[in-house]
């Protein structure tokens, strides 16, 4: 019960909570359209139930972007050259997507009118993000395995070492496979790849599951 309170009472907690419902509902929605049945006014709520969740979302994100931003000077003091310039970037791109993001959602309420180049322009940052926070974990890996390999690189790669790698660093291994299944929901919207509702409803649950499990087990978030 403690854990689930600390986890509801933190943003982020509740953030992975709307998240996961929100794809969850999207996932339902196409599993009953892809049947074929009479289900149209059930998948109406459905999707009804994933538009709050998503409105939701962004309604809790308000204000990250500062966050980002502020986070931004702390990556630019890192001593590791990759690091510092991967994290630096990563923070300042989040903190331009989260202020589109900003811009979309008072859209959404018809608070302002925004032009639908917008989203497009929200989904290439949120992309970029994406790449950015799977090079940081490539390279904790990298850094991982010249560790054990005792920064022997005639030892070379094999499976074995690839395990050693992810078992040696489990954070930089899970934030991995959570990011590259995070990575078609925005290439689908963007037209890098085919977009298909039941692909971005399984890859976001999953990373939404993953992302939760992160939270409630810090260990297991890749520093820096």
């Amino acid at each position: 019960m403690e854990e689930y309170l600390a986890f509801t009472n933190k943003s982020v907690g509740r953030d992975k909570i709307y998240r996961t419902t929100q794809f969850a509902c999207k996932l339902l929605a196409w599993s009953l359209k892809s049947n074929g049945g009479d289900y149209a006014s059930i998948i109406e709520k459905i999707k009804k139930l994933e538009s709050h969740a998503g409105l939701g979302r962004k309604f809790l994100r308000l204000g990250r972007s500062v966050h980002a931003l502020n986070s931004a000077q702390g990556a630019i003091n890192l001593l590791d050259p990759v690091l510092r310039v991967t994290l630096t970037t990563f923070y300042i791109n989040q903190g331009v997507y989260l202020f589109l993001d900003h811009y979309l959602w008072m859209g959404k309420l018809g608070l302002v009118t925004v032009d639908s180049k917008w989203e497009m322009t929200a989904a290439r940052f949120y992309h970029f993000s994406i790449c950015l926070s799977i090079l940081r974990d490539l390279y904790l890996l990298q850094q991982t395995q010249l560790a054990l390999q005792g920064k022997d690189e005639e030892e070379g790669f094999n499976v074995m070492s690839l395990y050693e790698t992810c078992k040696e660093n489990p954070a930089a291994t899970l934030d991995l496979i959570r990011n590259l299944i995070d990575l078609p929901l925005p290439a689908s919207k963007l037209g890098y790849i085919a977009n298909h509702d039941g692909v971005v409803a399984i890859c976001g649950l999953m990373s939404s599951l993953i992302g939760a499990y992160q939270l409630l087990n810090p260990k297991l978030k890749p520093k820096p």
